[in-house]
């Protein structure tokens, strides 16, 4: 099936599969090679931004395990997938939790809510 995530080798895909659909619950998407997730998250300030993603790569150094991270003025695109083995794992979930739990303590709004970068900024 195309929609199927791709698991890393050892990876049980019926222990992980939970966590997985509560994420996409929670606007996760798999991305185009279904080897990882993804999310963007909208903060009202560039401060606040750059401050989610000092947190996440404070825990990230903390588990050894790193996302591709884009900041944006008021948003930030975070993606997790594990390199080796190639796949989806624990790893990537619960680093992505993780995110959520940070995104709610920085300060996340809905997107449209953040401020916007204004003329000569």
């Amino acid at each position: 099936m195309a929609s199927e995530p791709q698991f890393a080798d050892g990876i049980d895909p019926e222990r992980l599969r939970p966590s997985l659909n509560a994420l996409q619950s929670n606007g996760w998407t798999l991305d185009e090679d279904k080897i990882g997730i993804k999310k963007t998250f909208y903060f009202k300030s560039y401060f606040k931004a750059v401050s989610f993603v000092n947190v996440i790569a404070s825990q990230s150094a903390t588990k050894k395990h790193h996302a591709t991270m884009t900041i944006r003025f008021g948003s930030v695109d975070a993606y997790w997938t594990t390199h080796h083995p190639r796949g989806l794992t624990d790893k990537d979930t619960s680093m992505a939790q993780f995110c959520d739990q940070a995104a709610e303590l920085v300060g996340v709004v809905e997107q449209g809510q953040g401020l916007k970068c204004g003329p000569g900024a």
